[in-house]
């Protein structure tokens, strides 16, 4: 049965819950066994570096897939592309391992087990990405959604496995089942779903000139958030070391949270906007990509008022009291991720409906931005310590967001998410007020999030911020079948 925008969302926020969930669950298993620097190399092994060289892996090719009308005639040459510089990736780190180790502050003497855990961590990511890709752009967006959790659900599933039915606590093992968790994944997506997957890997085709100015611009801006923080874990480990990089990870994984509404409003917008072209279909229809877009919105902004609240209690009953700095100057990245939102929303509408010419200075003050991060971080640091890392990141994603609506020409896509932003306002003041009184009469904090929750939707459709029928639209079918 076919399904509207809003069920797809829905399912995958779901997934997105099952997702971070999992991998929340997974570092806060394996805290609880190994020391913070154990834990800040781990993650740094097996998660920050591969995920940053990924951005060479895959490049822009995850976004050129996402295209609606021509993403799927390029799967061939992108799964070739993310072989090839994988293996590329592998080679030049194998061969400047101890500069690079050096830099990071890894230990050498463990430099072969070290190195061995990363490649597999790395090499599935960029072809795994080219799969979701081109399933996000035949729009089968429930398959992606499910495909997009596997790998952190697996990693959860060995770690329950090595921790508490065999005992297994060694950091060399915990070390390959974070590493193994994506390429056990990606062999079975290939046998599963082996039809899809080799039928349009003969597509191999070099993406037109066209095609490549907008999968790369896509590209570029999408990965200013990721790369900043992977930018600023980076810098820390070579400014502070490995235990305050642990700590920070662990800052970030509580703020991923926060990324199951603009990750959602990520994955629906280029294959919504590059399919129309009218934006006013898909921005002020109702039930369109405005109102979905909207109510995600909402679902950030409630998510950063129970931060503000929480965010230390949280971080003791994931990770326990070894990490409770992590909780200190978290309010800082999660401010930063409501400018986040507000800029991917606006810029990726930009880049689907317009031509390159009329985006072009965003791209180049994306270029521009992303240059100064290190530099940016590295000065916030010798002045203001460890809390220079979480200012430096979101005073980057400010100027960015500013940078990205002086740079736009067509502010629709603003006005769209902007629509009765007085009655969200409202809502929130509202909710703040709540939840300050239960604070302040420690009131149970499942209670308080359970009713602030039912209120605060309450309140959304009380002062008509969302439309009723986007609920309603969870269980409708679809008046237009997926391709």
């Amino acid at each position: 049965m076919n399904r509207t925008l809003t069920f797809h969302t829905f399912f995958f926020i779901f997934c997105l819950v099952i997702m971070r969930m999992s991998g929340l669950i997974s570092k806060m298993a394996i805290a609880r066994y190994i020391t913070p620097y154990e834990y800040g190399l781990i993650t740094l092994i097996t998660i920050s570096l591969p995920s940053m060289f990924q951005y060479i892996t895959n490049f822009c090719l995850h976004d050129i897939l996402s295209h609606s009308k021509e993403g799927r005639s390029y799967f061939g040459f992108a799964v070739f592309y993310s072989f090839i510089t994988s293996l590329i990736v592998a080679l030049f780190l194998f061969m400047l391992h101890e500069p690079f180790f050096r830099f990071l502050n890894l230990p050498l003497d463990i430099w072969k087990i070290l190195f061995i855990a990363f490649f597999i961590a790395m090499f599935p990511l960029g072809i795994l990405a080219d799969t979701t890709g081109l399933l996000r752009g035949l729009k089968k967006y429930t398959l992606t959604s499910a495909i997009v959790s596997l790998p952190s659900v697996i990693k959860l599933l060995l770690v329950i496995f090595a921790i508490y039915l065999f005992h297994i606590t060694d950091f060399i093992t915990i070390l390959f089942i974070f590493a193994s968790s994506s390429l056990i994944a990606l062999v079975i997506i290939i046998i599963r779903y082996h039809n899809i997957f080799f039928s349009f890997l003969n597509s191999f085709n070099l993406p037109s000139k066209q095609i490549f100015f907008f999968g790369t611009s896509v590209f570029i801006v999408s990965l200013f958030g990721g790369l900043n923080q992977i930018i600023s874990k980076v810098v820390i480990s070579h400014d502070l070391g490995i235990t305050l990089q642990g700590y920070f990870d662990v800052s970030l994984t509580l703020i991923s949270l926060l990324s199951f509404s603009f990750a959602a409003m990520s994955f629906i917008s280029i294959p919504e906007a590059t399919g129309t072209e009218k934006k006013e279909e898909i921005l002020f229809k109702r039930g369109g990509l405005g109102d979905v877009v909207r109510g995600l919105f909402a679902l950030l902004i409630f998510c950063v008022i129970l931060l503000y609240f929480y965010a230390p209690l949280f971080i003791k009953l994931l990770f326990g009291n070894e990490y409770i700095k992590a909780a200190d100057y978290i309010m800082i990245l999660a401010i930063g991720s409501i400018f986040s939102f507000v800029q991917k929303f606006v810029a990726y509408i930009n880049i689907s409906l317009h031509k390159a010419k009329e985006y072009r200075n965003m791209i180049i003050t994306t270029l521009i931005c992303l240059s100064f991060s290190p530099i940016l971080t590295h000065i916030f640091i010798e002045f203001m310590g460890f809390m220079g890392a979480y200012i430096s990141s979101t005073l980057l994603l400010i100027i960015y967001t500013l940078s990205t609506m002086l740079s736009s020409k067509d502010f629709t896509p603003l006005f769209a998410l902007s629509h009765r932003i007085d009655k969200l306002i409202l809502s929130s003041a509202v909710i703040f007020f709540l939840l300050h009184i239960f604070h302040i009469l420690s009131i149970s904090f499942t209670y308080g999030i359970s009713l602030s929750f039912l209120i605060f939707v309450f309140l959304l459709f009380l002062f008509g911020y969302i439309d009723k029928n986007l609920i309603f639209g969870i269980f409708e079918r679809a008046e237009v079948h997926d391709k």
